[in-house]
């Protein structure tokens, strides 16, 4: 009897599995095996970056917000992503927004025609239009999405400057972790880019992945967070360069951490399963703070 329940448990596990594959929101072979390689994704970003201008936030308040979310999973609906951005373009404050991966939770273009339309200046209800820079996140690889983001994105390894009105220049350096890895060219061009740290008020690391995770091995699936000796050198990196904040999503909590004088933030999730959806609001002046906030929908 208990071999007989058994086998209708793995059957039934075995069923769920088949029909959520052929909804296209769930790919089992995306989370075994890798379907996009990490370094062809870094170069071709690497490449996007090194034919276009760089990109500046000019002209901002020695003591200015930025808005900060993660995990949108879209399937047919961007009012939660709308609402976000919206909030932080009539914040008077705050001058850009994150979106922190996973903006996918499907296969084909779909999610990525709803973030950018939820991106798009709304001037009925938004006062001002501040950009919104995405970066890549695990669901954006599955399906073969990484394509997708690219066509729409560009880019997800990149340097956004603040040049504040005082002459303070604040550095963010946005990553690509969705291959459970930022691979061997990525973190050479991130310890370059923090050679020049000290030209910098305040440094952000922005990347999907979050550090933590104690519960299950460490793997590099791409639902996983970084190998242990990547994670070890990737902290220590952040250490020695005075990286104020690394900004994660990826477990769908709010959660904080910090270790060798860095503060490592988990930014909370925007998905339509959260009952109530949050964000994270960063202050950056002489000191750098956050906090929590519940999205308000429209």
């Amino acid at each position: 009897m208990k071999k007989l329940n058994k086998t209708l448990t793995i059957c039934l596990a075995l069923a769920a599995i088949v029909a959520f594959s052929s909804c296209n929101r769930l790919d089992i072979f995306g989370m075994i095996a890798n379907r996009s390689d990490t370094e062809a994704r870094v170069t071709d970003w690497l490449e996007w970056n090194n034919t276009h201008a760089p990109i500046v936030v000019n002209n901002v308040p020695d003591t200015y917000r930025f808005y900060s979310c993660s995990d949108t999973h879209l399937n047919d609906d961007n009012s939660r992503l709308v609402a976000f951005i919206t909030q932080e373009r009539n914040d008077p404050q705050a001058f850009f927004s994150l979106i922190v991966g996973d903006i996918a939770n499907e296969s084909g273009d779909r999610p990525y025609i709803l973030c950018d339309s939820a991106r798009a200046f709304h001037p009925s209800t938004q006062a001002k239009y501040d950009p919104c820079f995405p970066i890549i996140g695990n669901h954006d690889v599955y399906f073969d999405c990484a394509e997708h983001f690219k066509n729409h994105f560009h880019t997800s390894t990149y340097a956004v400057t603040v040049n504040t009105q005082g002459g303070h220049k604040d550095l963010y350096l946005m990553l690509d972790s969705g291959n459970g890895t930022h691979g061997t060219l990525q973190m050479e061009w991130l310890e370059n880019q923090l050679a020049n740290r000290n030209q910098y008020r305040h440094c952000f690391v922005i990347s999907h992945n979050w550090l933590f995770r104690t519960s299950y091995d460490y793997t590099t699936t791409p639902a996983a967070n970084l190998p242990e000796d990547e994670m070890y050198a990737f902290m220590d990196l952040m250490s020695r360069s005075n990286v104020d904040m690394v900004i994660m999503g990826h477990f769908h909590n709010a959660d904080a951490k910090t270790f060798n004088g860095v503060k490592y933030v988990m930014t909370n999730n925007l998905n339509d399963e959260e009952e109530t959806p949050s964000y994270m609001v960063v202050t950056c002046g002489n000191r750098v703070s956050y906090e929590y906030r519940t999205l308000t929908l429209q």
